[in-house]
């Protein structure tokens, strides 16, 4: 009975805490002030857990020079980045399905099926485009509208050393649903604006924005050459893949006026 008044007072002290640390802050990336509840430390304990769920579908790509590589590029990119208070981090993952995520806390992952395809140019683009999604806190925003407090609850406990097997179970479907939720992508809204960052930061770490229009170009060609895209793809360019590409367009050519 001891212990499950604990707890109880263990999640309403959480709770509390959560409440009251609802912080409204300047989001450079976005431009706007915003409100927040999941600050930088929950979105980085929250990311340990779904970065598990990744090891759990996919397979790291057993070639040191090429995650060398893009770790790299990535870190130049991370460098200009607007957002700086998280640790980031690049790896490229064993499949060939034409896709790239970011996950909460930092971590970026480009399959090995994109890395082939795509020039250096072209993936210091992808890869500024998923760190313009973590600049602009939009897996935070997903979890705070979809997944509310419940999740931040369990893994706060989970991080506090709360670790029976009922708690772990719910940390795991939480991060599972959160890792679901990044592969069904974002909106029109949020890809557009990650396009427009990853444009600024590739021509800041001195890659050639362009790429952003022509990576784009070639996933179009592969998806009507091929006859089909990778599941995860359809779901983060289509429809809006034209759209996309004309506002990258527009944005490169008035950066070069």
């Amino acid at each position: 009975m001891f212990k499950k008044v604990s707890l109880l007072y263990t999640v309403y002290y959480i709770l509390c805490t959560a409440l009251i640390g609802c912080t409204t802050i300047y989001n450079p990336a976005t431009g706007r002030r915003e409100r927040y509840f999941i600050n930088t430390r929950d979105e980085v304990a929250i990311g340990r857990q779904v970065a598990k769920e990744v090891k759990k579908q996919y397979k790291v790509l057993e070639d040191e020079e090429i995650q060398e590589h893009i770790n790299a590029i990535g870190l130049k990119i991370a460098c200009v980045s607007a957002r700086q208070d998280l640790h980031y981090y690049f790896t490229v993952l064993d499949s060939k399905e034409l896709n790239a995520f970011a996950i909460p806390g930092g971590g970026v992952y480009i399959n090995s099926g994109l890395v082939n395809l795509l020039d250096d140019d072209e993936i210091a683009c992808v890869l500024a485009h998923e760190v313009g999604h973590i600049a602009a806190r939009h897996q935070a925003k997903k979890i705070q509208g979809q997944m509310g407090y419940q999740l931040l609850m369990a893994v706060a406990l989970f991080e506090m050393g709360k670790k029976d097997r009922k708690l772990a179970k719910q940390v795991s479907q939480g991060a599972g649903i959160i890792f679901e939720l990044v592969l069904l992508g974002y909106s029109r809204q949020d890809e557009l604006l990650a396009d427009r960052l990853a444009i600024k930061y590739a021509h800041q770490a001195g890659y050639n924005p362009r790429g952003m229009a022509s990576s784009l170009k070639k996933l179009k060609q592969h998806g009507q050459d091929k006859g089909g895209w990778g599941p995860m793809v359809v779901f983060r360019s289509h429809p809006y893949l034209e759209d996309r590409i004309r506002a990258a367009e527009v944005q490169i050519d008035l950066m070069s006026d």
